[in-house]
């Protein structure tokens, strides 16, 4: 990639993870809303092309991003809470039963085999409960990596060698 693009590419990164981090939660709405009306510009198109399956096609998937994207996310995250909170309970059963079937094994032992499966179940509870803060969370940490991505990116092309073309 040539140096001018890789700057670029690396400035856009930087200024969607600083929009992430502003907006945090209202960029998943904002990125629903975005792909229903795209899908709803290329449908018009379709059918001004008389194309008219792909143009019904695309605004039936545009009625259906609009009206069902934040339910599919939530149900989403509801189930990823179902299912971290499963494995929280059957990792505490397990890190239980070894420390009673192992003498063995002591309090430190217990307590550290107790911590991943305590965090999975806090964290599923806040998931099942709260998927607005679940959502407005998740993007921030993604908009802190994607703002840590464009900073090395544009450091990275700044002391990038020129190249020979």
């Amino acid at each position: 990639m040539k140096k001018t693009s890789q700057f670029i590419s690396a400035l856009m990164t930087l200024a969607l993870g600083i929009l992430f981090v502003i907006l945090k939660a209202q960029v998943v709405g904002i990125c629903i809303t975005v792909l229903g009306v795209a899908l709803i510009v290329t449908a018009v198109l379709d059918l001004i092309k008389k194309s008219i399956v792909s143009g019904i096609v695309k605004a039936l998937l545009a009625a259906a991003v609009l009206i069902i994207g934040w339910l599919l996310l939530d149900l989403a995250l509801v189930i990823l809470g179902i299912v971290l909170l499963v494995y929280g309970v059957l990792e505490v059963f397990k890190t239980i039963i070894a420390a009673v079937k192992d003498k063995n094994v002591g309090a430190l032992g217990i307590v550290l085999g107790l911590i991943e499966p305590v965090i999975c179940i806090v964290a599923s509870v806040f998931l099942i409960t709260n998927t607005g803060s679940a959502i407005a969370w998740t993007v921030l940490v993604a908009g802190i990596l994607l703002i840590i991505d464009g900073a090395l990116g544009v450091i990275r092309s700044l002391t990038a060698k020129k190249e020979n073309k």
